[in-house]
């Protein structure tokens, strides 16, 4: 037992004398590392790092990323990259001398105040740099690389600006860049972005904004202290940068210049173009609308200042951000759910016939043919847009059930298509009249505004595309969208599906219903939208005009075709326009370029 113990104890006493070996050979061998090391730098590279640390510095110059091009549906290019110059300071490097302002701002025509406050922003960190001034052209850029003397820390960069191969071309869709806000900055400042940073304001430019920006890589210089440029830093190795994704749109860059360029009668409104079959938005105008072309270069504070007109505001997109009464498409909503509730059918008539108004409760609600429509059954009523019929339907349905169908109908609520800042509408309900009137401050007449679309309810253009493409593929809500795939550098691509948000709460025999009361609407001469009809095409549509406190009344138009198996939608909003039926010509206009020209050129291809 005893010599067990003493063999135990010898063996510790071993490994401990081991590890104390081992422990010392280790430490000799770091500090042989280190010694090493202090060698090589103290004196090998001694003259090297001395001057570079005394006489020279390093500047970390960033290299701009290009943004991803953006292309249509067919591989068109839209949007493209073009090299331009830039004018920056590098604060930690920068004079701040009045002298050298004052000579820097003659120089590139900046005020001297915009120069000390940028200086001011950004001398804390201080080794980025600041843009002062974009797309200057070379002879300013050669003065300062020839004289550094005369312009200590400033530089020049070349950057990639924003370039349009089209020119101004759905510009409430493709949107700009511009240099980051303060407060986008604070807003944004985790996705790394910087004061001078390029970003998208609008449209898809914004919207996948992270996407197409990339990420920015850098390049470590030498230069002397007079600020000349010495060449790359040894063991320094450059980050390059990781260029933007690129989109592919799903609109078609024909038939956006069509709609263009057949919606310029209009002087405000919007003008879409969908696949009722998918959700896929062909081509989309707003007006008025703007040059996105302009913001490749300085914009005047008078050119600012219209795009933000008060009264007229170009920068708004009518077809997703505006918000009017939809008016009397919504009879199509209103006779589905009038099927389905068995209220009345294809042939009903109406008790009460149409004399230009109708008494309810202490007021009297009129129609917009003030000398009558008579008797009508639904097709007919749907086809004349007679207000006293639908005024029937609404006192029989009742608020409860018409807010509930109007909501599956997914109106109230954004669509959720790709683009920034999309407006919601409002529906009204029961509570909403409470909380804006007091209980005993409304009656039951406000449906019978609401019914024909007037009142308080509210939607967007796009909203009404959503639910008009549902009645046309016969009950699929797809959500709208206007990207089709995204395309990674040196990835694979990103399809975006097209996505069915559910399906309209209407059964195939109320669909059936009004899609034959919307084909009369187009294709009887008494009717109110036979300015779309076509004599090979069998078009339906519904008319609509919505009264506007502004001014004039709002004119509607919605129609799709071939009726039987559509193919496309189209929705016609003019502001002020007046009757919906004066521009179902709109319409027919395009579905002749659509079925005649463009179709056929595709098929020829």
């Amino acid at each position: 037992m005893i010599v067990g113990m003493k063999s135990v104890t010898k063996t510790s006493t071993v490994l401990k004398e081991n590890y104390a070996k081992l422990l010392f050979a280790f430490v000799v061998a770091f500090s042989l590392i280190i010694v090493v090391r202090l060698i090589k730098l103290q004196i090998i590279e001694h003259n090297y790092y001395y001057t570079l640390s005394e006489k020279n510095r390093v500047r970390v110059v960033p290299s701009h990323s290009a943004r991803g091009k953006i292309y249509d549906r067919n591989g068109v290019l839209i949007v493209r990259n073009k090299p331009t110059y830039t004018i920056s300071i590098i604060p930690a490097e920068f004079l701040p001398d009045s002298e050298y302002v004052r000579r820097l701002s003659s120089l590139i025509d900046v005020p001297e105040e915009v120069i000390w406050q940028k200086y001011e922003k950004n001398k804390i960190p201080g080794y980025l740099p600041v843009p002062i001034k974009r797309r200057v052209d070379f002879s300013i850029v050669s003065q300062v690389v020839e004289h550094p003397d005369k312009f200590p820390g400033v530089i020049s960069q070349v950057e990639p600006v924003r370039d349009y191969p089209l020119g101004k071309f759905a510009p409430h869709i493709i949107g700009y860049v511009g240099e980051i806000s303060a407060p986008e900055l604070r807003e944004r400042y985790k996705e790394g972005l910087k004061a001078g940073d390029m970003v998208g304001k609008q449209g898809v430019e914004r919207y996948f904004d992270n996407l197409l920006r990339g990420r920015d890589g850098a390049k470590f210089i030498e230069v002397s202290a007079t600020g000349e440029i010495i060449g790359p830093i040894k063991d320094f190795r450059d980050i390059p940068p990781q260029n933007g994704a690129d989109l592919v749109l799903t609109i078609d860059a024909k038939l956006q210049m069509a709609a263009e360029s057949i919606f310029a009668v209009a002087p405000e409104g919007a003008f879409i173009v969908m696949d009722p079959n998918n959700g896929e938005i062909l081509a989309a105008v707003s007006k008025p609308d703007f040059d996105q072309t302009i913001f490749t270069k300085p914009i005047a504070e008078s050119t600012w200042a219209r795009l933000n007109d008060p009264v007229t505001h170009p920068m708004l997109c009518r077809w997703y951000q505006g918000l009017y009464p939809p008016a009397s498409p919504m009879k199509i909503l209103a006779a589905a759910a009038a099927v389905d509730e068995g209220i009345a059918n294809a042939s009903s008539i109406m008790p009460q016939p149409c004399r230009g108004a109708m008494r309810y409760g202490d007021r009297y609600f009129f129609c917009w043919n003030t000398f009558g429509h008579g008797y009508l059954n639904m097709l007919e009523a749907i086809a004349q847009s007679c207000d006293i019929y639908f005024y029937q339907i609404a006192i029989k349905l009742g608020l409860d059930k018409w807010y509930d169908y109007t909501t599956k109908c997914f109106f109230g609520q954004p669509t959720g298509i790709e683009l920034p800042f999309e407006a919601s509408g409002l529906v009204p309900n029961r509570d909403y009249y409470n909380w804006r009137f007091g209980r005993r401050g409304w009656g039951r007449g406000v449906l019978l505004n609401l019914i024909i679309g007037q009142g308080e309810f509210l939607a967007t253009p796009l909203q009404v595309a959503q639910f008009f493409a549902a009645i046309a593929n016969r009950g699929i809500v797809w959500k709208p969208k206007i990207v089709k795939y995204i395309q990674p550098k040196l990835r694979h691509r990103i399809e975006i599906p097209s996505v069915i948000r559910g399906r309209l709460p209407f059964s195939q025999d109320a669909i059936k219903t009004v899609i034959d009361g919307m084909i009369r609407t187009c294709n009887e001469e008494w009717a109110t939208g036979y300015g779309a009809h076509m004599d090979d095409i069998l078009v339906a549509g519904k008319t609509g005009t919505a009264q506007n406190p502004h001014g004039a009344d709002h004119a509607w138009f919605v129609a799709f075709a071939d009726a039987r198996q559509p193919e496309i939608l189209v929705v016609v909003f003019v502001e002020s326009g007046g009757s919906g039926g004066s521009w179902a010509f709109l319409a027919r206009e395009f579905f002749d370029y659509y079925f005649h020209y463009w179709k056929f050129e595709n098929q020829a291809q």
